[in-house]
């Protein structure tokens, strides 16, 4: 169906490309002023470090998209899983199954590296991507509730520790 259409796990001279691909999510999802990332940061964290990874969606050998992911642990299931942080693709590739095509394969990859499972947040307006989500067989858990500690309220918490 889409023979132009390619997954690859990105690389260190990705960077570039997948901050641009970030600032657009972060542009798509009116948080733009929340985005503090910067092509040191991402290098360190993606390629250094390796805190998450990364795949890049590409058509025609242009990229219309990405994914960024990394493991999580399930205690009760006694095994990790795999947490999709962001799946983006450009606007104008929308409606044409690169989104079903992406989150096949990192299904295949959680497949591969015996993980119990996957899970990601959506913004509770964006209904399309909602409706998307359903539609592959996942589910709202609407039992839990996300909190966070921004990194003003850790460095104060942390302060309490000392």
């Amino acid at each position: 169906m889409h023979q132009n259409f390619n997954i690859r796990f990105a690389e260190e001279k990705d960077t570039g490309l997948i901050l641009q691909l970030i600032r657009e999510l972060a542009e798509y999802e009116r948080m733009l002023n929340e985005l503090k990332a910067d092509e040191d940061i991402l290098r360190e964290s993606l390629f250094d470090r390796k805190d998450a990874e990364v795949i890049i969606a590409e058509y025609d050998n242009k990229p219309v998209g990405y994914a960024l992911f990394f493991h999580n642990f399930s205690t009760f299931l006694g095994k990790r899983g795999l947490y999709l942080e962001d799946i983006y693709i450009r606007p104008e590739y929308r409606g044409r199954g690169f989104g079903k095509k992406i989150f096949a394969f990192l299904a295949n990859l959680a497949e591969e590296r015996k993980c119990s499972r996957m899970e990601w947040m959506v913004l509770d307006w964006n209904k399309h991507s909602i409706d998307f989500y359903k539609s592959l067989g996942a589910i709202p858990l609407d039992e839990w509730t996300i909190f966070r500690l921004d990194q003003d309220a850790l460095r104060k918490l942390a302060d309490k520790s000392k």
